[in-house]
């Protein structure tokens, strides 16, 4: 008995130390805070599904057919966490994973059907709300439970089952206590890191990407559009006056001018633009696979929204501010040999829009073919 004790420890420190990559592997899925897409799902059930085949190389043998392990916490962990599609996957998986590993044997076919069980169970009660660590307890018992049918069926001595099912029943108790602990602690930590994540890149203000951000998104965009031979396009934008409102009506009102036109900004570009707050009121909004002129169009749609819309500070008044727009499009109207070439010319234009007399778009000229094929 003392070396069942000693295997299943070790089957339990496997699975935690595999826990544990996990967490490093999902750092920007935090349940109740992001939800995991469809895939995200099917690839937590495979390698939870693969973390209990891994978990039968620890079994204690019961008899030359029959193992004791900890394999059925991998499904009830996925389960708790991911809900009743991961929790099936894996107890498929598990299930399979028991009749190749170990033979197709009538006690194989047993074990591996009270896997795929216990994978329905648990999915099932994964469903239901409730505190979690109380689910996965329910869970547990739930498998051990099928295990003990499982148990009964395979052994010939009764007796020797019940010694065998309260051992593994305590141990599988007492880790899920442990493993509870642990995997909150890792959804813990990992929703910090999102958040720092996300305060490191988004301003504080309009909830746009902040001037830091924009700087690597403007990177990677130009980098990728250089090496695949497509077009990027950049907007800068700046609000004409802005400090005559702070000066006039404070600057909470000019906190709330920004908010709002910072909902214009998206509003009235397409999903893929990446929209940024760079300065005190100024906006870049990168632009992919875009012409000189469709950039243009896109450019005074956005003045044109500016000037039509009424922004309300929310005491009473109403105020009408236009922005002037610097417009630039590599290679189209410059062969960039680095990203900030390209900033700098749509900056350029945005001051050639400002001494035209504001409220105004400028886009750089196009090169013309000649000078783009010798630049």
């Amino acid at each position: 008995m003392l070396l069942m004790i000693n295997i299943l420890f070790t089957n339990f420190c496997v699975f935690v130390t595999f826990i544990y990559i996990s967490g490093l592997l999902s750092q920007k899925y935090v349940v109740g805070v992001q939800s995991p897409s469809f895939i995200v799902k099917i690839n937590a059930g495979l390698l939870f599904g693969i973390y209990g085949i891994i978990l039968m190389y620890y079994s204690y043998p019961i008899n030359p057919l029959l193992f004791a392990d900890l394999r059925h916490l991998a499904i009830v962990v996925i389960a708790s966490y991911m809900g009743w599609l991961p929790s099936l996957i894996a107890g498929i998986l598990i299930a399979a994973g028991r009749l190749l590993l170990l033979g197709l044997t009538a006690s194989s076919a047993i074990a591996a059907a009270g896997m795929f069980l216990i994978g329905i169970l648990c999915g099932l009660i994964s469903r239901f709300r409730g505190h979690r660590l109380i689910k996965m307890m329910i869970m547990n018992v739930t498998g051990m439970l099928v295990i003990l049918v499982v148990m009964m069926i395979n052994l010939k001595s009764q007796g020797s089952v019940f010694e065998f099912f309260l051992t593994q029943l305590i141990i599988s108790v007492l880790g899920t206590l442990v493993i509870y602990a642990l995997t909150e602690y890792i959804n813990t930590s990992n929703k910090l890191f999102l958040q720092m994540k996300k305060n490191s890149e988004t301003d504080y203000l309009t909830n746009l990407n902040n001037l830091r951000q924009f700087e690597q998104l403007l990177s990677e965009r130009f980098l990728e559009a250089h090496h695949f031979n497509e077009r990027l396009g950049v907007l800068a934008i700046d609000i004409d006056h802005f400090k005559k409102i702070n000066d006039t009506y404070g600057h909470a009102v000019g906190d709330a001018v920004l908010q709002q036109l910072s909902r214009v900004l998206k509003d009235h570009t397409r999903s893929f633009c990446e929209v940024s707050r760079t300065g005190g009121e100024e906006f870049s909004i990168l632009v992919p696979e875009v012409s000189p002129a469709e950039i243009s169009l896109l450019a005074e749609k956005i003045r044109a929204a500016v000037e039509g819309h009424s922004f309300d500070p929310g005491d009473g008044t109403r105020l009408k501010i236009t922005v002037s727009i610097g417009a630039a499009v590599h290679p189209d109207t410059i062969q960039a040999s680095d990203a900030g070439d390209l900033l700098k010319q749509a900056d350029r234009e945005l001051y050639r829009a400002k001494n035209g007399g504001r409220n105004r778009i400028c886009t750089a000229t196009t090169l013309s073919r000649y000078t783009r094929l010798n630049a």
